[in-house]
């Protein structure tokens, strides 16, 4: 099978979050002037041409908004909201407090999409697994749906059974750091 030309998977920006431990809205927080969510966007576009942002409001006019399937705050939420509305068969899904990504890492996940026999490929860092920067295959939806109606909201309990391919991407730890907290984006400004 050849590797997806960009317009064949569409692209998922998770943006429905509370940002408690942050304490503001990471979408719109700004480095450099630019918010995480225009960040993240602008350096998907040389991967994807559908990009699109999900979560309870619109936080940009570069993107096209799809609203959360519900009101309940887990990224179960997201991924259940973006393959349900994709119209690709390969999607990709990322948390909106990745800002540090760039495209060639998301190229190392894209190439791996040829002859894979999995439903999910994500990336591990020092052994641990990031379920919130991958690419998901639609047909994982009914497995996603399943579990949020059994309450089941933790992703690697979903995700596991699924036999993911996990892609060992640790010397790139520093771009793929979820920031949670002010504190660890200090840090990752140093």
């Amino acid at each position: 099978m050849p590797m997806l030309i960009k317009s064949n998977i569409n692209a998922y920006i998770l943006a429905g979050g509370l940002s408690r431990r942050f304490g503001s809205n990471k979408a719109i927080y700004k480095i450099n002037g630019v918010t995480f969510l225009d960040k993240i966007f602008t350096t998907l576009q040389s991967n994807f041409t559908n990009i699109f942002t999900i979560g309870k409001e619109p936080y940009s006019e570069k993107m096209k908004f799809v609203p959360d399937f519900t009101d309940s705050q887990a990224p179960i939420v997201g991924i259940i909201t973006a393959l349900r509305h994709t119209t690709s068969l390969w999607n990709f899904i990322i948390s909106v407090d990745m800002p540090y990504i760039t495209s060639d890492i998301v190229n190392l996940l894209q190439k791996e999409i040829i002859d894979v026999d999995n439903n999910i490929i994500i990336p591990s860092v020092n052994k641990r697994i990031l379920p919130l920067f991958g690419l998901y295959h639609k047909n994982c939806l009914v497995y996603f749906e399943k579990a949020y109606s059994a309450k089941n909201y933790t992703l690697m309990n979903v995700i596991s059974p699924l036999r993911p391919k996990i892609i060992d991407l640790s010397p790139y730890n520093m771009k793929l750091r979820n920031v949670n907290t002010f504190e660890q984006l200090r840090k990752s400004d140093k």
